[in-house]
């Protein structure tokens, strides 16, 4: 039987998470970048969706942060 993600997501299998930005699944293990970790920091201290987020999603924001967030980018 084949689960969707929604159960993967509930039952912890294979730590798979679905993305609350983009809504694609992502392995929560992937390897970061050094944006992607700006962005972790970014959604635990500032948007408090520290999860939440794929790899690419949060680098995103951490890019559009550093540029238009002056007031954390000191």
């Amino acid at each position: 039987m084949v689960k969707t993600g929604e159960e993967r997501r509930v039952t912890g299998e294979d730590e798979q998470r679905m993305c609350s930005i983009c809504r694609r699944e992502f392995d929560s293990a992937e390897a970061s970048s050094l944006f992607a970790e700006a962005g972790e920091w970014l959604a635990g201290e500032v948007w408090k969706d520290a999860g939440q987020l794929c790899p690419k999603c949060l680098e995103n924001r951490a890019k559009l942060a550093m540029m238009y967030l002056s007031e954390y980018n000191t």
